[in-house]
């Protein structure tokens, strides 16, 4: 505030004195110098702001990397923010008067004194992407491993749960087709590049097909298609829930993963089906989302996450999206329910919402060694 009544004075004063035979070319040196302080300011308060809005959205630091003039931050989810330390580590026109990263924390002190310390958490991240170029196993077929799951002549989806697949080498995620389901291949993960938002197509035909989207998450083009559900009203097609596993049988931290609709769920929701859903579409309190279940070595839940593919106010999700699954802890395996607000039930026949959902770019906590 001292610096703008400052400029504000200097401001005056060259008005007062633009009549006269003046040199103010010192005056202006100073302006400028005050102004190149204002912006260097603006800056650092920008790149602070940027810091604690990833850190409040749940990003966290993977990676600290000094640089010539102070330290490079990123985060995991790939994004990264430069912090510059003042002059000596008491420059007074720095924000920053000092950063250092001792045991793990990142202290930066702040030329008022204030302290801030983050935790600096030491893994890699490595992500299931569901691309032929990025598959490390095997199996015979590597170059050719996750397209070759694609259904060439068809979006139809019929069987989603009579293959497996293995993330082998990567992630080690893999899915397995269940031996105790009550039919057996009815619910799965099948993997699809199919998109388009013609909702004319949007019926069990066409359940492959991710709605509204270009492709597959972060400009991929593969990504996998979820099906199933379970609900208390006895007249469902499935006893147990679908689930993706760590094969190697080590629990580890699934960090993320993106998610969006599929149109089949997108139209039953928009447009209704006069079955399940009554024509016009869902009301504006419904809602519909994912709810994600962890479970340790010993079968025990290590936590829940919920994801909302369909909020009140008909607001349906139409793009990939980012979904936080770190606060399920470590795991060995992921469940998925699909769960509906009252109205979907309202038939008489269970879930009124196709049980579906398109999910890719899985990423999984490594520890560094």
């Amino acid at each position: 505030m001292k610096r703008f009544f400052f400029f504000a004075a200097l401001c005056v004063s060259a008005f007062s004195l633009a009549s006269c035979e003046y040199d103010d070319t010192d005056l202006w040196q100073k302006v400028d110098n005050l102004q190149q302080q204002v912006d260097a300011n603006t800056a650092e308060i920008e790149t602070l702001s940027t810091l604690l809005d990833a850190l409040s959205s749940g990003k966290v630091i993977t990676s600290v990397e000094q640089t010539e003039d102070g330290y490079r931050l990123s985060f995991n989810d790939g994004s990264s923010v430069e912090l510059t330390n003042g002059q000596d580590g008491q420059d007074g026109d720095s924000l920053f008067a000092s950063i250092e990263q001792v045991d793990g924390m990142l202290i930066i002190t702040l030329t008022d004194g204030r302290v801030i310390k983050l935790p600096v958490i030491n893994y890699d991240l490595r992500v299931l992407t569901f691309e032929d170029g990025d598959y490390r196993g095997s199996a015979a077929n590597a170059a050719t491993y996750w397209s070759d799951f694609i259904p060439a002549d068809t979006q139809y989806g019929n069987g989603h749960g009579k293959y497996s697949w293995y993330d082998e080498g990567n992630t080690e995620l893999a899915f397995t087709p269940s031996t105790t389901a009550l039919f057996p291949g009815y619910g799965g993960h099948a993997l699809s590049n199919y998109v388009g938002s013609d909702l004319s197509l949007g019926n069990y035909m066409y359940d492959l097909q991710a709605y509204n989207v270009a492709g597959g998450a972060n400009g991929s083009k593969n990504f996998c298609v979820h099906f199933g559900y379970l609900d208390d009203s006895g007249l469902g097609m499935m006893n147990e829930l679908v689930y993706f596993h760590f094969e190697d049988g080590v629990a580890r931290v699934i960090d993320h993963m993106y998610v969006t609709n599929i149109t089949y769920v997108y139209n039953v929701l928009t447009n209704g089906d006069g079955w399940m859903v009554q024509k016009g579409g869902v009301r504006e309190d419904t809602w519909f989302k994912i709810v994600a279940y962890g479970y340790d070595q010993n079968d025990n839940l290590t936590g829940t996450s919920e994801f909302f593919l369909w909020e009140k106010g008909r607001k349906g999700v139409k793009d990939w999206t980012r979904w936080n699954l770190s606060s399920l802890g470590k795991v060995c395996r992921v469940e998925f329910n699909l769960i509906g607000s009252d109205e979907l039930y309202e038939s008489g026949y269970g879930l009124g919402a196709p049980g579906y959902f398109a999910y890719d770019d899985v990423a999984v906590r490594f520890d560094k060694e």
